[in-house]
């Protein structure tokens, strides 16, 4: 027994007093194994649950693939079908999941769904069908894709979809012999996404206003993205040019407010290339960028030259942030703080911290 559900047992009485809308409310945030199992407390609580609105599925605590299979569907069938489902959330961390033999499809069709969850998942069917129309929140992570387009599907189904999360996203299959439109993609409603996928194309997220993207080969952002105010810029790439080339997107946030920058491979990017201050200055240092973040940052020429550049150019900047990498020692921390603090800065207000 959960320990959720033995602290219910000692409550018991106290619960028991409560109206059903409260106590429904209360198992909503419990994960559905757990909400079942409180039918065992009494006939009073053998049909709370049917009320569930929330699905939370995890195969972690199940003794095998099909016991978890049969528990899903058995939610699924005796829940009251009367009322809506809002949230779907499926972890299949032991077992993995396959779209034809264990997926509930009707999930994918359910027009109230706000919330959808998918971990390792396999959506494998040739012609699967998507229509979330209340669809808003969209979290992908270990999913593998018979074919592209269904990925491209599967995002078109929700029109008023507000936040994106991808991560490690895989395609079983290339489409032979169809042109696929990516212009024909609508997610103008999206405002924050989380990008660990090359499979997602960039141009889609041109509305964004807080991004978090892991950066992996030449998966550059095109285009303007006039509403961005928050980026979050996970660097795994290697090479020096990354940081000139990041300066000149920043010409293409011009709101932008908050720049984070993580650096995750440090083992092949020792380089002390000449560094040249471009000859422009983007329009988001002029007078937007508050707030600059470099985590995991180690004294590369070109690294300590771009700190430099955003504080000499930044006009409205409040703090900048260093994070110092692990590897770096104690004698060139101080060598770093202290060309760091000789810096000019162009804001007044301008806050150094250095971790």
């Amino acid at each position: 027994m959960t320990r959720r559900l033995r602290l219910l047992f000692r409550r018991k009485d106290r619960l028991s007093s409560l109206p059903d809308e409260l106590l429904e409310h209360i198992l909503s945030y419990l994960p559905t194994k757990d909400a079942v199992a409180t039918s065992f407390l009494s006939k009073r609580w053998k049909s709370l649950w049917r009320s569930q609105l929330n699905l939370r599925f995890d195969d972690k605590s199940f003794p095998d693939r099909f016991s978890f299979r049969q528990f899903m569907y058995s939610v699924i069938t005796n829940r009251d079908n009367t009322l809506p489902i809002l949230s779907f959330y499926l972890n299949c961390r032991r077992y993995g999941f396959n779209y034809n033999t264990d997926f509930p499809t009707s999930i994918l069709t359910t027009k109230t769904l706000s919330v959808l969850r998918l971990k390792r998942v396999t959506l494998n069917q040739d012609d699967p069908c998507f229509d979330l129309p209340s669809l808003k929140v969209l979290h992908l992570e270990s999913v593998a894709f018979t074919y592209y387009k269904h990925l491209m599907e599967l995002l078109s189904a929700g029109p008023i979809l507000e936040e994106l999360k991808v991560k490690d996203l895989t395609v079983n299959k290339r489409t032979l012999g169809v042109r696929i439109s990516r212009d024909g993609l609508s997610i103008s409603n999206l405002l924050r996404a989380d990008i660990s996928s090359h499979l997602i194309d960039l141009d889609w997220l041109h509305n964004i206003h807080h991004l978090r993207l892991k950066q992996q080969g030449d998966h550059y952002l095109t285009g303007m993205f006039h509403n961005l105010t928050h980026m979050e810029l996970i660097f795994d790439v290697r090479g020096w040019f990354k940081w000139l080339q990041l300066i000149k997107l920043l010409k293409n946030f011009p709101k932008l407010q908050t720049l984070i920058i993580d650096e995750v491979d440090m083992v092949h990017n020792y380089s002390n290339r000449e560094w040249k201050d471009p000859k422009f200055v983007p329009e988001c240092l002029l007078s937007h960028l508050t707030t600059c973040s470099l985590r995991n940052y180690s004294r590369i020429n070109c690294k300590l030259q771009f700190a430099k550049y955003i504080m000499k150019n930044s006009r409205v900047l409040s703090t900048m942030t260093i994070r110092c990498a692990k590897l770096v020692d104690t004698n060139t921390k101080l060598k770093m703080l202290k060309e760091l603090t000789l810096c000019p800065r162009n804001s007044a207000t301008c806050k150094l911290l250095f971790i």
